[in-house]
């Protein structure tokens, strides 16, 4: 027989896991998959020194299988979450980022890109796969979204942050498509040489390939569109959390408080999501913002200190969950 000690701490845990495996049982397994995809992902980043456009060939892989498993397991939560089992919304999502990740990897093995690459008529062909894979989940994540916003919870505050945060994940997800549009150096080629090798690009005033910052690899001398899409994508992993921590404090505020404090530091979030995409646009990195950079940062900081002291300091009511959607 367990130790009781040891059943209890392992007990939230085993509840997580069957409560995804109950709702979103693909989502959940495939948690597991990508995080074992991201050790083997790791692996080939020290026994494989091959560069794709100046970075390590296993560098892109590993940061995808790293963002997959963390979205599906927070995916399986937001379905488990609902009444509805939505089984098709876990297979779809399921099979589209099982194709994506699929064939990142293989191109990383064949060193060469992934994205953007119409180089040969089967690169062509993966590029396209991958695109209908991801509007798939796209369009999943939506359906989800939807489903979120008819449902109701126990906690006000904890529905809204699951709302809020899948459709902040749904606007970063969606900035990915900006990086499809060929950029004016692409068009020229075409037009000159009537081939378009790459279509599209992360980079903002320069080719892709330059100097990139550790670890993420996001440009370190000009604007990078993958900075706006991986914070936008991840704010259901944020707004969720910060939820989470409001709940925690002692006293808690009440229902409507935290109700309240999760729509501004949405709000608040997607500011943010825009100002970095704004900055990108600009052709600046994350890491050299200039005097414009940093001022609407400041404002973006203080409106931000401004609207949750308000909050915190205003007097409010039990929420009536009756009225309304909780």
């Amino acid at each position: 027989m367990d130790h009781p000690a040891i059943a209890h701490r392992e007990r939230p845990w085993t509840k997580a896991v069957a409560a995804g495996l109950a709702a979103a049982p693909a989502l959940t397994v495939l948690g597991f998959m990508m995080a074992a995809d991201l050790v083997l992902c790791l692996l080939g980043l020290v026994v494989d020194r091959r560069l794709i456009t100046g970075a390590p060939a296993w560098l892109k892989p590993a940061k995808f299988a790293l963002s997959v498993m963390i979205a599906s397991w927070s995916f399986a939560l937001c379905i488990a979450s609902t009444r509805l089992f939505a089984r098709a919304l876990d297979v779809v999502l399921t099979v589209g980022f099982v194709l994506e990740i699929a064939l990142i990897d293989m191109q990383a093995a064949r060193g060469t890109t992934s994205h953007f690459n119409l180089s040969t008529r089967f690169d062509a062909i993966v590029f396209a796969v991958m695109g209908i894979s991801i509007a798939c989940v796209w369009l999943a994540m939506l359906a989800l979204t939807i489903v979120l916003f008819r449902q109701r919870f126990a906690s006000s505050a904890w529905g809204w942050s699951l709302r809020l945060g899948m459709a902040m994940a749904v606007i970063g997800t969606g900035s990915g498509a900006l990086m499809t549009v060929p950029d004016s150096g692409q068009r020229a080629e075409a037009h000159a040489t009537g081939r378009l090798p790459i279509a599209g690009a992360h980079t903002v005033g320069a080719p892709d390939g330059g100097p990139g910052l550790p670890i993420t690899g996001w440009s370190a001398h000009h604007g990078d569109l993958r900075v706006a899409h991986f914070v936008g994508m991840h704010g259901l992993q944020v707004l969720p959390l910060l939820a989470w921590w409001i709940s925690r404090r002692r006293p808690a505020p009440d229902e409507r408080t935290q109700v309240n404090l999760v729509f501004a530091m949405a709000a608040s979030y997607l500011a943010f999501f825009g100002l970095i995409l704004w900055q990108a646009f600009r052709g600046q990195s994350i890491a050299q913002p200039d005097s414009v950079s940093l001022e609407s940062l400041a404002v973006w900081v203080l409106l931000t200190a401004v609207a949750v002291i308000a909050i915190g300091h205003k007097r409010s009511y039990p929420l009536n969950d009756k009225k309304g959607i909780a």
